[in-house]
């Protein structure tokens, strides 16, 4: 469902990112996305056009006020929606060879000389724009200076305006939707691949498109899996499993995030029912620590509970989202710390007020053949971090 922020909002927007060209010197940004984890690839083009391309897409900022913006959407036939969604001056066809098409606007306002800063997919894992179109820009244009700013623009989305949140909220009630229907229709004889049709059902009539739909269902007294998994199986549905989820609606562009596990028919065994517990007692210490100013550390000593009862964890413990998943990033390798019985002196990015963030943790054996997560996205606010999601911190049992 398309949906548009107002012209404030835009407007904020473009301030932080020319604000950010004046200080890296930079006579243009030229940001680049393509549709990858379900279009959140075009995280950082979207921010500033709100065209999510399904393919791929070139935005060139100039930071000069009085050149027009350029925005050159993957798909010919994909331009009248770009121009619909897009609060972009210029929106065109990219052509077979966008690098060309790109060099030839940079040509015609004169700047072939100087900085340009790029923005690419993904600092974290170093994903950019395509080499070919690199090496050719850099060929077409050799006066140019051509930077990587990928890391700090994508610090410029990490606090969300009020907007923002108000869009998040509605994409975290929609990811709701999908717990409240696997609680209702998850039943024994169900083939695993179906739960992913249940949950993308349950908010697609309502708007929401698809984003995370991660489920592994298991036998409580025999587990096998300590993740959801990707990708479902055709193992069939049991009375007396568990189904452990990672669950994201989207709301053009910003989603929600949610994990609770899903118990067949029964209650949880008293093995289930501990790691739950543990699981729900170091998010709300996570979530108590998480005020302005908390660093990364303070979150990690919050969650040593998990280590001290025995556990590890296998994914992160916490990460920022909104579009994409950005930082703060607490990883697995936290676990160092526990496995040592310390804890990290004062470290890592500090917390601030409106930034949206994942709380996740999610204890396994040291076997790694059981785990669950329970988490969920929240808001940090000057009394810790507020979930935008209205699931309660509980087993959810499917009463088949």
């Amino acid at each position: 469902m398309l949906l548009k922020f107002s012209r404030e909002e835009m407007a904020r927007r473009w301030t932080l990112a020319r604000d950010l060209m004046a200080r890296e010197g930079l006579d243009a940004m030229l940001l680049f996305g393509n549709s990858g984890v379900n279009r959140h690839n075009q995280a950082n083009v979207f921010w500033l056009s709100n065209h999510l391309d399904l393919h791929h897409a070139y935005l060139l900022a100039p930071h000069d006020v009085r050149i027009d913006a350029a925005l050159y959407v993957g798909l010919t036939n994909h331009v009248p929606q770009a121009r619909r969604a897009a609060d972009i001056p210029i929106v065109q066809w990219g052509e077979y060879d966008p690098a060309r098409t790109v060099a030839a606007r940079l040509r015609e306002i004169g700047l072939v000389r100087g900085r340009i800063g790029l923005v690419g997919v993904n600092h974290t894992f170093g994903i950019g724009m395509p080499f070919q179109h690199h090496a050719l820009l850099a060929e077409m244009l050799p006066g140019l200076t051509l930077v990587d700013v990928t890391k700090a623009f994508v610090a410029l989305r990490a606090v969300k305006s009020d907007e923002e949140i108000a869009r998040l909220r509605r994409a975290a009630a929609l990811t709701d939707r999908a717990i409240d229907a696997l609680r209702h229709e998850v039943r024994p004889g169900l083939p695993e691949y179906a739960l992913p049709g249940i949950i993308e059902g349950a908010y697609r009539r309502e708007g929401g498109d698809p984003h995370i739909a991660f489920v592994r269902s298991m036998p409580m007294d025999d587990p096998n899996g300590c993740v959801p998994a990707q990708d479902p199986s055709d193992r069939t549905i049991r009375r007396g499993d568990v189904v452990i989820t990672e669950i994201s609606a989207t709301l053009w562009g910003y989603s929600g995030q949610i994990h609770r596990p899903i118990f067949v028919g029964t209650d949880p065994t008293s093995a289930w029912r501990r790691m739950f517990e543990t699981a729900a007692e170091a998010f709300h210490r996570m979530a108590k620590a998480m005020r302005p100013g908390a660093r990364e550390s303070d979150i990690v000593a919050a969650a040593s509970l998990i280590g001290e009862r025995g556990y590890a964890v296998y994914d992160d413990l916490v990460h920022g989202y909104g579009v994409d998943i950005h930082p703060p990033v607490i990883d697995r390798s936290c676990v160092v710390h526990w496995d040592r019985g310390t804890l990290p002196s004062p470290g890592g990015q500090r917390f601030e007020r409106n930034m949206a963030v994942v709380i996740q943790p999610n204890p396994i054996t040291p076997d790694e053949r059981m785990g669950l997560q329970v988490g969920a996205l929240t808001v940090v606010t000057d009394g810790g971090a507020a979930s935008l999601h209205q699931i309660p911190l509980e087993p959810v049992i499917a009463e088949a």
